[in-house]
């Protein structure tokens, strides 16, 4: 079974966003759309879960095209995680997971899905949120609500849009490593977009690399990198390295030599004043 993208053509009014794009997403696999900001990999998630309409093409799911399904059954296929919640409402963080179920249940709720929305709300550690109000969370909190909703959807396919931007270094790590083991564990096929090559190297079985609306490289990441592919794609040198088994991107990061920083310079000042308490953990 596997997400089949062929010949995927959008445009918004006479601005192409996507050109012919040709990507396969297995069962099982976690895909990374790599690229710069306007590369069109949030209209390439938003045109598989069918938020956005395509010029051409066609998008499968296991032979069935996405397009002749229900929105319930679309639902019950394909789970899409945008980038910022709505935080004006006032549903709980429960409340708001198990909105995520609401494709499988009729008029309420059974054991069943409160059971998933509990088990979504600990993956992403939010047990100890789960009465607060969403309008009371932070922007990296209320993103971890979404990928909770998501993942209490159980789908077969997950399309996560840039879903660390608002995250702390422990939540990205945390959220990429749970996205990649939903995939292997359950056969997900899912699809993120993501600015951090060396998360996306760690994480990611496979990665495609987006520019001007085209793929311009996809496999796995340490077939795939290449210190021309990322000048290419980004415009800025970078060294490349392996590191315990993941390729890691180093940019070159040089100064400008044509200005140069004035320094003010500072009043001759006597020694700090140190705290006695602050002096003893020094000695």
């Amino acid at each position: 079974m596997s997400l089949e993208i062929r010949d995927l053509s959008v445009a918004y009014g006479r601005r192409t966003i996507l050109d012919g794009v040709d990507l396969v997403v297995e069962r099982g696999r976690l895909l990374g759309l790599l690229g710069p900001n306007g590369s069109g990999k949030s209209t390439l998630i938003k045109t598989v879960a069918r938020i956005v309409k395509p010029r051409s093409g066609t998008l499968e799911w296991d032979g069935l095209p996405l397009d002749r399904l229900s929105r319930r059954d679309l639902a019950r296929v394909v789970a899409y995680v945008p980038q910022a919640i709505d935080q004006s409402f006032s549903l709980s963080v429960r409340e708001a997971v198990v909105l995520g179920r609401t494709p499988h249940f009729g008029a309420r709720p059974r054991r069943r899905d409160w059971a998933k929305v509990d088990l979504a709300l600990e993956q992403l550690g939010l047990v100890e949120l789960a009465d607060r109000p969403v309008s009371e969370l932070s922007g990296g909190q209320a993103q971890r609500v979404l990928v909770a909703r998501a993942l209490a959807q159980e789908p077969q396919v997950l399309l996560l849009d840039e879903p660390t931007s608002a995250l702390d270094l422990r939540y990205q790590l945390q959220t990429l490593h749970l996205a990649h083991t939903i995939a292997a564990e359950q056969g997900v096929a899912t699809v993120v977009s993501i600015h951090d090559l060396n998360h996306a190297a760690r994480f990611c079985d496979e990665v495609a690399f987006l520019s001007g609306g085209r793929v311009l490289a996809a496999g796995e990441p340490g077939e795939v990198y290449g210190a021309d592919l990322v000048r290419d794609v980004y415009g800025v040198g970078v060294d490349l390295s392996v590191y315990d088994g993941f390729t890691e991107v180093h940019p070159q990061v040089k100064p400008d030599r044509t200005t140069r920083a004035v320094v003010p310079q500072a009043a001759p000042q006597t020694a700090p004043q140190v705290a006695p308490e602050l002096a003893k953990v020094a000695s």
